[in-house]
């Protein structure tokens, strides 16, 4: 099993963290035993964090920073020093086993109020990125809401201008991601976005 190693400020310290991991290390400074089974949890604005992230981040290690409170600065400052997942620092227990979760297999966790506005900035942007995307795979129906939720829709949105349910516009979004082989909306928009 993968170590938790949270690295904050003295006087912040959630109960959450030692829930979901009750033999974590919970420090105030970067601590010397980091291994290969490490997931590093930083907080934001830490001393020297963003050098931290991007240290352990070259080293293969899962780094996954909190936040006192969400900024698109601060989250896009992350990714680009390697950072895997961007969360709250108080999200409850189930929220960060689903961070470590996405972050181990591979996937990126970013906050869902965040995710649509990263998305709308991104899907103006030109992006060259290599992932076969053969939109032919898809049915009409998943096509349409393709185009919507692209554009950094959320499903809510996506549901309302298609006439649908939110739990048809799930269905149809896992449909999406199986067919296009992709693992989240992130990859999913670069994908469109690049073919």
């Amino acid at each position: 099993m993968r170590q938790s190693v949270f690295i904050t400020e003295a006087e912040l310290i959630s109960p959450h963290w030692q829930a979901a991991y009750p033999e974590c290390e919970i420090s105030n400074k970067q601590p010397n035993n980091i291994t290969a089974d490490t997931i590093l949890w930083i907080l934001a604005g830490s001393p020297d964090w963003l050098n931290i992230v991007q240290k352990h981040s070259k080293s293969r290690i899962p780094v996954i920073v909190m936040t006192k409170e969400l900024n698109m600065a601060e989250l896009c400052a992350a990714l680009q020093m390697g950072a895997r997942g961007y969360v709250e620092a108080f999200a409850n227990q189930v929220i960060i086993e689903q961070v470590a979760e996405t972050v181990i297999r591979g996937g990126i966790w970013l906050p869902g109020q965040l995710l649509s506005n990263l998305v709308g900035v991104l899907s103006k942007q030109p992006i060259t990125y290599q992932h076969p995307c053969d939109l032919t795979l898809l049915t009409k129906r998943e096509r349409q809401v393709v185009d919507i939720v692209v554009t950094g829709a959320s499903n809510k949105v996506v549901a309302k201008q298609l006439s649908i349910t939110e739990r048809t516009v799930k269905e149809h979004m896992s449909s999406i991601f199986n067919k296009l082989k992709v693992r989240d909306r992130m990859q999913l928009m670069l994908a469109v976005k690049g073919s």
